[in-house]
């Protein structure tokens, strides 16, 4: 029997979903795109990062749990990598439209103040070294959905400092299995073994038992039942939304063309070549001229901006041009709208278990905090 090396069962499906994304066209749902279909896509979107909150809200506690438990048994010092951040994926500033094929396509608001986007990818190290801290501000962060402050890695100081008889004994406690001895890393944890110790005591405070659930290669435990979300097969790409949006596109594609951008056609995931061209402006070493993977990349200017803030003058330049012809075409607002159809189709069969699964966990987190307080 297998189970999950994380404390909680949760859901790694992105919002990419199997309706919308691939390689061929997606089938249409019941679901017209509209304005109405936005709405709806929006509150949906709201009960699926209910869950994902009360996921991170549960994964928190079930460390708090865990070292409880070390802890009444003298264990004090705690391994950290048992122990990372929540890293729950919630509700960003896109709200919907998180992970809709957009990138290419921003609202004139957006490309004025953050381009596309593709400078926060190459801040932190510029000619004039890190510039993280003046340009990701606090609005930017969340326009980008990270964090609002850098994450350091665990501090496994202390736990290094400790003997290995006690390292030993810290994982035998929290897993209920002997550590495996390596002869170069010292004690460590043995992924192969059952269910036991105070990870397993935890799950018994919390939850009464392990849910159980079989898959191809056999029979996996996790601490609790997973959200319906991780029911949404995840998939890549949105190629049904090119074909469906072919009007819109051609019209954009004229519009850039009418505009002076020949050569920057959208591909089949509605995106077009602006990380390759960009990248090689504020990256030139770690890019190279013609194409990628064989999409055509349009030629630099001939008077190419170097430096870093040129260049996302430059961006933001091009952004705005290309969001002007997203109004123009209607290509943001068809994407939007087409989008927010495919979500609703997705999340409108399973809002009931969402709901209950959300007052069920609800339940498993106040018990474990009338455990802690006890």
């Amino acid at each position: 029997m297998r189970h999950r090396p994380l404390l909680t069962a949760v859901a790694a499906c992105g919002l990419l979903l199997a309706a919308a994304c691939g390689d061929e066209p997606a089938e249409r749902g019941g679901t017209e795109p509209s304005a109405e279909a936005v709405a709806e896509a929006e509150r949906l979107y709201q009960i699926v990062n209910e869950n994902r909150v009360i996921d991170k809200e549960l994964e928190e506690l079930e460390q708090r749990v865990v070292k409880r438990c070390l802890e009444d048994e003298g264990l004090t010092v705690h391994y950290p990598a048992v122990f990372p951040p929540p890293s729950t994926y919630l509700y960003g500033a896109s709200g919907y439209l998180s992970e809709a094929p957009i990138n290419g396509v921003p609202t004139p608001e957006a490309a004025e103040r953050w381009g596309f986007g593709l400078w926060v990818d190459y801040v932190y190290d510029t000619e004039e070294g890190d510039l993280s801290g003046e340009l990701l501000t606090p609005e930017a962060r969340t326009a980008f959905d990270l964090p609002q402050e850098e994450t350091a890695p665990p501090d496994s100081g202390e736990w290094d400092a400790q003997s290995e008889e006690y390292r030993g004994a810290w994982i035998e406690a929290y897993s209920g299995s002997p550590a495996i001895e390596d002869s170069m890393k010292g004690p460590q944890l043995d992924s192969e073994a059952p269910l036991g110790g105070c990870r397993l005591a935890m799950i018994e405070t919390m939850y009464g038992e392990p849910h159980v659930e079989e898959d191809e290669e056999g029979t996996v435990e996790y601490a609790h039942e997973p959200s319906p979300v991780s029911s949404i097969e995840d998939s890549e790409g949105s190629g049904g939304l090119y074909e469906q949006l072919e009007d819109e596109r051609v019209a954009f594609e004229s519009c850039l063309i009418d505009n002076g951008y020949e050569g920057w056609e959208l591909s089949d995931e509605l995106y077009p070549p602006v990380w390759q061209y960009f990248g090689r402006l504020y990256a030139p070493e770690r890019f190279e001229d013609g194409t990628d993977e064989g999409a055509p990349v349009p030629d630099l200017p001939e008077e190419a901006p170097s430096g870093f803030r040129a260049v996302m003058d430059h961006e933001r330049e091009v952004a705005s041009d290309f969001a002007a012809c997203g109004v123009e075409s209607g290509l943001r607002t068809a994407i939007e709208q087409a989008w927010a159809a495919l979500l609703v189709d997705a999340y409108l069969p399973i809002e009931t278990e969402l709901v209950a699964w959300q007052t069920k966990m609800q339940g498993h987190l106040d018990d474990a905090q009338d455990y802690l307080q006890s």
